[in-house]
């Protein structure tokens, strides 16, 4: 009886360890989208979805009259901002900005203008006046996640001031 009960006492305590490790783990929840060249609903749902098809969504609220959307991400699922880029490209529309919310915790690396998450690397243009807590939103740079003239603009401040090599893919965002 006694062997049953370690037993059952490990138990217990190996599935509140894990269930504890994945609420705790950082992540995306939700990402902001505005889209290029949404004049109706049909537009609107088009792109929807486009979005809801990718396994990592929750959710997704279009706003036709501000052409942008609000992407909820499911939790404990690592999210792919590029693929919800391509979700919009591939319903045949263009990206105007991205956002997305990162909950800053152990999970999550940041030194200077580098944040590492997940395998993926985010460079930051600027080194942020205090450290990095809580919920984060990051502001997404480059030709997938800007139109046009506002990428000519922050062109210039991308680099790669992080140089540590990574298993995934290197973002440049701001705060």
């Amino acid at each position: 009886m006694t062997v049953m009960k370690a037993l059952l006492n490990i138990l217990t305590v190996t599935l509140l360890l894990t269930c504890f490790s994945l609420s705790s783990q950082a992540q995306f929840t939700t990402a902001y989208i505005g889209v290029n060249g949404l004049t109706c609903s049909q537009c609107s749902r088009t792109v929807e979805l486009s979005i809801r098809k990718l396994d990592f969504v929750a959710d997704v609220q279009m706003n036709l009259e501000h052409t942008e959307g609000k992407i909820i991400l499911k939790k404990n699922k690592k999210a792919d901002i590029e693929k919800i880029a391509q979700a919009v490209v591939n319903a045949g529309f263009s990206v105007r900005y991205m956002h997305a919310d990162l909950n800053m915790n152990n999970s999550v690396t940041a030194t200077g203008t580098c944040v590492n998450y997940d395998g993926d690397q985010y460079v930051l243009t600027e080194t942020p006046k205090s450290p990095l807590q809580g919920t984060v939103k990051l502001k997404f740079i480059g030709k997938k996640y800007q139109a046009k003239n506002e990428f000519k603009k922050a062109e210039a401040h991308m680099n790669d001031k992080c140089g540590a090599a990574t298993t995934g893919k290197v973002y440049h965002v701001t705060i």
